[in-house]
This record gives structure tokens, sequence and C-alpha cells, in this order.
């Protein structure tokens, strides 16, 4: 930690002591936590409906009105400024990393309602286009929680969970159209709401939309464009009551692309393949089927589902430096299914206890398992969990919760939870949170033959799961038309999985558990005022410091590549609150020593941003934004110039 980032550390740690004081002073009323609700409601963190006032996770909702306003055209336009989360393009210009708290990218657990995908499971690939698959005008909110959840989600939840909502009927019929362009692609959409019909409603979504090739970046001395082409993406929900608050619901979803880059005129050095090769057409077509059928049902104790999914995507990639000897590409498929079961039961006015099981299958099949001689393998898991929801009194809200998981490959695992948020008055609070996390080896980590980069990396059977211990402390207050919050959080992370060289055998790499500690702690401060009924300013500023403590010098920058020391934004918002009228959104967000790994630099930079809504009555919109306005392009890191967005949106 150099001097300056410790002095910002100092500061913003007195100023934490000395917001208790100043909220004393500004109203000293004892809190009561059946009055301490609030119009955002997670259900992520303790998987039941809490206030996000109350969860003592670290939370984050935003929601369908707070992406409009962003002008958000995909689901990483509408996290721009969501906290601690850093989003930076990948060096082949498809799929986005996107990193929580400083750590990897699939170290994050991507949920729809809830429920897994089918996605790629490699290290380098995991979650990378995730998001790219989800039509962002579906959505009713995300839901964001920082910190380990493996005691409610499982494997995968290191950094926390960004869990997509979708929409649900309004119970009104209705049709609305909206079309975007831009710089990076266009797209028109549609959503049906079938309203109420007898005991039926539902929801119909269809999306179409075309990339466009409009970047270029420097890959080993190779400028690679990104890949362009069309995409489809469809979604239906409907809900059929069975009775007074029981509902049998149906989720369906499909979503199809077929990208291609133009990379028929470059040369390309093979190095362990041998020789210098003219690359092809890049490729990639994709298709991904889900479905998802629940029960719920609650009375005045018991809330409860029962649920069974499927999801299911083929993927076909030809890369040509990912598949040298391979010219007619590659088709790989990735499977999941699982069902589940969890009650919250109401013991009193004091204790809610929610119990649950769940028993998940993960099947990848393709032609990359060749040192097994088999198409394909697959893992499973059973679990169980108990969360008890604890109000000591009008100050304390505790949380302790447990999961037990057994994995057919390397055996069980427990994780526990400990939450407490103690409420000083009716606008303060503090929130503490430990925890800890795992995550299982992917069946690709454990048995794939994977060739990236003219390097081949193979499975390894004997790998065992990331562990993660986690703890966090906040503190959180309203004084008038001011509000803030302040987090310090602390991640351990070992037996982190990595790759290595393979002794004796040139460009062949294997995966491996690191032999030591990787670290992340920093701190997330927000701090905003209503400066009057129409003008908002807010300000966050997160630091991160990642470190490890491995004696292995090979993996000593590992946890670092891809992470800024400190990313702070100041917005200033507008909103006439008319049905007919204006808002609008101007930002300049500052980063400071982004590290990238291959050129073992530190990038400085900043970039100005804004999007305007014009609302022409409760049914039409026109929306324009554009971001990065003054061109900042740093390929190194792959920062792209100026983009621009516009699009209409009309309400039958």
């Amino acid at each position: 930690m150099n001097h300056q980032y410790k002095s910002y550390m100092t500061g913003i740690i007195l100023a934490a002591m000395a917001m208790p004081a100043y909220a004393a002073a500004a109203g000293t009323a004892q809190a009561d936590t059946q009055n301490l609700l609030s119009k955002d409601v997670v259900v992520t963190a303790t998987r039941t409906e809490a206030e996000v006032k109350t969860v003592p996770n670290t939370v984050e909702v935003i929601t369908a009105e707070d992406i409009q306003k962003l002008g958000a055209t995909d689901v990483y336009s509408a996290l721009r400024l969501a906290d601690n989360i850093q989003i930076m393009n990948t060096s082949t210009g498809f799929g986005h990393r996107v990193s929580m708290r400083g750590m990897a990218s699939n170290q994050t657990l991507i949920l729809i309602n809830g429920q897994r995908t089918a996605i790629e499971d490699t290290a380098t690939t995991q979650n990378l286009l995730a998001l790219d698959r989800i039509n962002v005008n579906t959505i009713e909110r995300i839901e964001i929680v920082r910190g380990a959840a493996s005691a409610q989600y499982g494997s995968d939840a290191l950094a926390g969970v960004i869990n997509i909502i979708t929409k649900k009927s309004t119970g009104k019929p209705s049709v609305t159209v909206g079309a975007t362009t831009g710089t990076t692609n266009m797209q028109n959409y549609y959503h049906i709401d079938l309203g109420k019909q007898g005991k039926f409603s539902g929801v119909f979504d269809m999306d179409f939309s075309k990339d466009r090739q409009w970047t270029e970046h420097n890959v080993s001395g190779l400028p690679i464009k990104n890949l362009q082409g069309p995409k489809q993406n469809y979604r239906f929900s409907g809900t059929y009551e069975l009775g007074k608050d029981k509902n049998l619901n149906l989720d369906l979803g499909y979503y199809k692309d077929k990208l291609t880059g133009d990379w028929s005129h470059k040369e390309y050095n093979t190095g362990a393949w041998g020789g210098i090769i003219r690359l092809q057409d890049a490729k990639l077509e994709t298709e991904r089927r889900d479905a998802s059928l629940s029960l719920t049902g609650k009375n005045k104790k018991d809330d409860y589902m029962i649920r069974a999914f499927y999801s299911k995507m083929d993927k076909f990639r030809f890369l040509p430096y990912t598949a040298l000897a391979k010219e007619t590409g590659e088709t790989n498929t990735y499977s999941v299914w699982g069902i589940e079961a969890k009650n919250s039961h109401q013991i009193n006015g004091s204790h809610t206890l929610t119990y649950g099981t769940e028993y998940d299958r993960y099947v990848v099949e393709g032609v990359n398992f060749g040192k097994s001689g088999d198409n394909g393998k697959d893992v499973n898991t059973y679990a169980a969990y108990i969360q008890d929801e604890w109000l000591a009194g009008n100050k304390w809200i505790i949380i302790p919760a447990v999961r037990y998981d057994k994995h057919s490959e390397f055996g069980s695992k427990t994780t526990p939870h400990l939450g407490v948020t103690y409420l000083l008055n009716d606008n303060n609070r503090f929130k503490a949170n430990w925890g800890k996390g795992f995550k299982a080896p992917t069946v690709s980590e454990l048995y794939m033959d994977y060739t990236h980069m003219g390097v081949l990396t193979m499975g390894n059977p004997d790998l065992q799961p990331e562990e993660s211990t986690n703890w966090d402390v906040s503190y959180e207050g309203e004084w008038g038309k001011t509000f803030g919050k302040v987090t310090y959080f602390h991640n351990t992370i070992d037996n982190m999985i990595s790759t290595h060289s393979v002794s004796g055998m040139r460009g062949v790499s294997e995966y491996y558990n690191i032999d030591g500690t990787t670290k992340t702690h920093g701190i997330e401060l927000t701090l905003g005022r209503n400066l009057s009924k129409r003008w908002d300013i807010k300000a966050t500023s997160n630091w991160t410091s990642a470190s490890n403590k491995s004696a292995s010098a090979a993996s000593s920058a590992h946890g670092v590549d891809g992470i800024a020391d400190n990313i702070t934004t100041l917005q200033l918002t507008y909103d006439d609150h008319k049905t007919s009228g204006y808002n609008f959104t101007i930002w300049e967000q500052w980063v400071n020593n982004y590290y990238e790994s291959d050129s073992n630099d530190k990038y400085t930079y900043n970039t100005l941003n804004f999007v305007v809504n014009r609302k022409f009555n409760d049914r039409f919109r026109l929306f324009a934004g554009v971001d990065n306005i003054f061109d900042k392009k740093i390929d190194e890191i792959y920062l792209d110039g100026r983009i621009w967005r516009a699009g209409m949106e009309y309400r039958f």
C-alpha cells in the first residue's frame, strides 16, 4: 500500500467515525425494525424478502427505472454506476470481465431469478458472456450482494452474487415497442404483457439485435477486431393461480447468436505449433434453451417454493488462434439441471427459519476430452441449508446461516455465515458480516484439454475447491437530505485455481491450486445529497488492494490483473418528475492505477459521460447518451473511445 493510498483510507475511516456523532445530533429517535421499511426489497441476500436498510449484507438494488434513466442498452451499461464493480472489455473484443471487490470474473455468481444457467466454465471464459445473453429490457431489477454468499448459494459466490430479476405481468394488457442504435449495436425489442386472463397472467419478450464491428485491439502483436453479427432473445414468464397465494410458474427462454470476425488477412505465429499461419475468419455461434417450473405459496407462517429447472447451451467456435488443429471448428455443449425446495417458517415474532435442499447436475460434452477418451464429463452436488432471521429486541437483527454441499468429485464442504445489523435509530445503523465461501473446480478445469492462444491447457482431476473467508463492517445513515455509507471489506482465498507450464512440454500448461493465500481488501464509500426537488448529487469511491502471500513467484500477480487501486465517480442527476418532461445524468469517473499483467504497467485515466431522457407522456420516451465524451482510448487495457447510443420506446 503506497503512502497516498494509506492517507485516503485514514481519511475515510476518520470520516466514518465522525458520522455517528453527526447522526446523533440529527435525531435520536429509537428504532423499531418494523418501521424501517424501504422501497428497495432484496431477496437475494437472505433468500427471503428483506428491506435493504435492515439486511446485514452489503447490497444494492438497480431498478427498471434506474436502468431507463441510464439509457442502458445492455446489462453492462446498467451496471456502470454500481458500487465496486469493474467492467472491462476482453482482448478478443467480445464479452466483458466483471470484477466485484477486486476479484476474478469467475468468482461472482450470476443468477437469473435465483437460478443458474448454462455458461462456459473455463477460468478464462466463465461469466465473460453470461450478461451478454440477457435482454436488459426484460429486467425488473438487479440485486447485487457483495461478500461471500456460499452459505446461501453454494459454489462460485466468493465475491458475491448478481441476481437478475425479470419482469412479471402487471395484470393489465399492454405492448411495449423499443428500438435503439449506437456505436456497438442496434436492436429492436417487444415486451407483451398478456394481463390477467382468469387465473392466468404472463409476459412475453422478444429482442432482435446486431452487434457492429466497432473496435480493434492488439493481441500479442496481432490487431483483432471484435465479433459482429445478429442475436435473438425470447423469454416467456407465466403464472397460474392454483388458489389463494398459491401459484404455478413457468419460465422459458431461448437465445441464439451468429457472430463473425474479419481476421482473414492476418498472420499469426503459432509458436509451439510450429510456423506462421494465415488466419481465417473467426466464428462464434451459440444457442441456449432455459426452462423452469415452480410451485410457490404462502400462508400466515410459511412461504415455500419447489422448483425444477434445466438450461442447455450449444456453442460452436472457430477462433483461428484457439482451434489451430481443428480447421472446421469445434462444438461444446454445456448443460445444468436441478431441483430445489425451500421454506421460510415464522416461528414467532422474533424468529423466521429458512431451510432448503438442492440437487444440481452439470454436464460438459465436446471434442476436448482427449486425455480421458470420453466425449464429456459431469459433476453433481447435493446441498442443504438453514438460516435464522432473529429480531433481537428493537435494535438488533442477527442472521446466522450454514450450508452443507456434497460434491461428486471432491467430497463435502460446510460454509457458515453470520450477519448482524445494529440500529442506532431510525436513520443510522451498523452492519457486520463474516462468512466462508468456496468455488468448486468446473468440469472443464477437471477434465477438458483446452487450446487458447496457441497454448494447450490440460484439465487436472486432482483439483481442490477454492476457499475464502470474508468479513466486512459498514456504517449507513440518512441525515435530512444527505445520505451515506462506508464499508471496509477483507477477503482471503486459499487454493486459488490457476495454470502453470508443464515441465518439458513446450506450449502445454495445466490447472493447479496455488500454494498460498490471495487477499483483497479495501473501502467502499458513498455520499449523496438531494439538492432540491429536481437535483441530486452523489459520489462513490472504491479503494481495492489485492496481494498474494504465496511463496510462488509465478503466481505473485494472480488476482491483481484487471484491478484498479481506486475508482471514484461523481454524478449529477436532474429529474423534473413530470409525465411530460426530462431527466438526465452526467458523471465523471476517475480510474487510478489499473494494472495490466501483460505489459506489467498501471494506467490512470478519467471519462466524462452523460445520458438524457425526454418523456412525452407516460407511454412514449426518447433517450440518447455518450460514454467517454472526450474519446479516451488505451489499447493495452482494451479501453475503447467514445461510444454513443440513442433509442425510443412506446407503450400501447
